[in-house]
């Protein structure tokens, strides 16, 4: 590595705060995706490091940071429990990550890095595929004796301009609409905080909706997962500092009776979560609030209205584009990428069991 640059590895909470300043200087808020943001990185260590190491790579140019790997070193549950080094928050989250460089050279410092770890085997879950940028970083593992698969994971997502709602589609929404109305007046709001206090109000009951159903019942909700909950409570106080959390509500009749946890940056917009009161499961409030906030995202211009999360019949509905993301997991020849080498192993096998469509390169 080029005498100028050094590589350091960040492994304590308080380090990792101390970047940033810095890496939002790499990563403004606002134009990068959720995940690549310093808020949304430090609120995932905050939440998740209960049971892992943090493993935060840094790369600086004449002291000045110019690219971040962030990293855990924790065991997978899996077969054999593993342990691997791989994105913060990944598992806990399941959303797509991606490395944070300033520039082209940056990133393949920084990648050179992560290739020097001499023990441990590495997962990269859902990096957004690029094409090429995706084909660079496997060769490269590759080339410095790894061995690599890849398993795709895309996310859906709508192009709010070009890609109107479904003519069919619209017809049911304007049917749950007037079953809506038969309770009282039907509204969208995107909340405004301007206190701490106000928006922790909105936050408790976007959980309190979002808890009130099947979420609640198979203890998936937000509020079922003391770390969850954390995580996104935190978050959404540090994206209302940076002007990017968009926490919005459909009442009826005055009630909040839905929910939407999103976030407004790289002019995209981020559905993080949602949730809708089965009280009034009939008249599909959860449904006119998406109706609503993609007409937001269309009269702001907004390149992408992002729903996250994994492909799914109910989102089929609304789009059949979808993000590419891939999952590389990376081994060295020692007993630890052996281990992590025979949980993979059958996790593919269960993923063709199941009928998914990843496969390895």
């Amino acid at each position: 590595m080029p005498e100028q640059y050094k590589v350091a590895i960040i492994e304590d909470l308080d380090g990792l705060r101390e970047l940033g300043p810095e890496w939002n200087e790499i990563a403004p808020p606002k134009e990068v995706a959720p995940w690549q943001s310093f808020s949304w990185m430090e609120a995932a260590a905050t939440a998740f490091t209960y049971n892992q190491s943090l493993h935060v790579i840094t790369v600086r140019k004449n002291g000045r940071l110019v690219a971040v790997a962030p990293f855990v070193l924790k065991h997978f549950e899996q077969i054999l429990n593993p342990v691997r080094l791989g994105f913060l928050g990944a598992v806990e989250l399941k959303e797509p990550n991606r490395f944070i460089a300033r520039d082209p050279v940056s990133l393949e410092l920084l990648l050179e890095a992560i290739l020097s770890e001499p023990m441990y085997p590495i997962r990269l879950a859902r990096i957004p595929n690029d094409g090429e940028n995706i084909r660079s970083i496997i060769a490269k593992f590759r080339k410095s004796g790894w061995i690599i698969p890849a398993v795709s994971r895309p996310y859906p997502y709508i192009e709010p301009i070009s890609n109107p709602i479904k003519k069919s589609l619209r017809e049911d929404l304007r049917r749950a609409r007037r079953k809506a109305k038969e309770y009282g007046e039907v509204k969208a709001e995107m909340t405004s905080a301007a206190t701490r206090e106000e928006l922790q109000e909105y936050i408790d009951v976007a959980f309190q909706i979002e808890g009130s159903g099947w979420k609640g019942e198979s203890n998936t909700a937000i509020l079922s997962i003391d770390a969850r909950r954390q995580f996104f409570e935190r978050y959404a106080f540090a994206a209302w500092k940076d002007d990017t959390l968009r926490l919005s509500f459909l009442t009826i009749n005055g009630r909040r009776v839905a929910e939407q946890y999103a976030i407004e940056s790289a002019n995209s917009y981020w559905l993080l979560n949602i949730g809708y009161d089965e009280e009034y499961r009939r008249c599909s409030p959860g449904n006119l609030l998406l109706e609503e906030s993609i007409k937001y995202a269309a009269r702001k211009g907004l390149c992408r209205y992002n729903f996250l999360g994994k492909e799914e019949a109910w989102i089929a509905r609304w789009t059949e584009s979808a993000q590419d993301c891939v999952i590389l997991a990376a081994y060295r020849l020692n007993p630890y990428s052996l281990r992590a080498l025979c949980a993979d192993v059958e996790f593919l096998i269960e993923e063709h069991i199941k009928g998914h469509n990843g496969e390895l390169t």
